[in-house]
């Protein structure tokens, strides 16, 4: 068996009580003092490295979220406005809605029989979830544990894909997450509910 552990958890430890105990170790071994030094130089630049890239990713989570909260909360308020826009006598005179690209392409979407294609995939310690909107505002993303019964809304998102960032509900326990989505119009769920699609996730 591989003594370097195949969980980037696992071996962040691995390499953390490498970096710990070589100094004590290595003399032990017979390592010259250089062979000791290069080694827990060599543990602590992969240490760094994998701090580095835990930040980013904690970054990175943080401004998927405020950019998805920013969106909902944007297009919500910029709808809002804009149908009230439109009952002014003067919109339709005014030549403006062509300049603010106020009126979309025209849509084919059968409000009663949309139906949203999801995919779900893991990417680097979250759950990637594509969908198609094919002419409706926004989707929005549901979930649930494989064997429960029950959706919860995870998130209304106007751009696949959606991330999901949750941890694992047991951390010690890789779980098997169930995705669904139904297309949203003018913040009403329109359609029927997608297929849904499975992913193990191990954190």
């Amino acid at each position: 068996m591989d003594f370097i552990p195949s969980k980037r958890a696992d071996q962040y430890l691995w390499w953390k009580n490498m970096s710990d105990n070589i100094a004590v170790e290595g003399p032990k071994l017979g390592l010259a003092p250089a062979d000791v030094t290069s080694v827990k130089a060599l543990a602590d630049a992969q240490l760094a490295a994998m701090e580095a890239m835990d930040a980013a990713k904690v970054a990175l989570d943080g401004a998927r979220e405020t950019e998805r909260t920013t969106t909902d909360s944007s297009v919500a308020s910029i709808r809002a406005r804009v149908r009230n826009w439109k009952t002014l006598g003067t919109y339709e005179g005014s030549g403006s809605e062509g300049v603010l690209r106020l009126r979309g392409p025209s849509s084919v979407v059968d409000p009663l029989t949309f139906k949203t294609v999801l995919k779900a995939s893991v990417v680097a310690s979250q759950v990637r979830v594509d969908f198609t909107k094919g002419g409706v505002d926004a989707v929005n993303i549901y979930t649930r544990l494989r064997g429960t019964t029950g959706w919860t809304k995870l998130a209304l998102d106007s751009s696949s894909p959606y991330y999901d960032t949750r941890p694992l509900t047991n951390a010690a326990q890789p779980e098997s997450r169930e995705y669904m989505g139904r297309g949203v119009i003018d913040d009403e769920e329109v359609g029927v509910d997608s297929d849904i699609v499975s992913v193990a996730f191990g954190g």
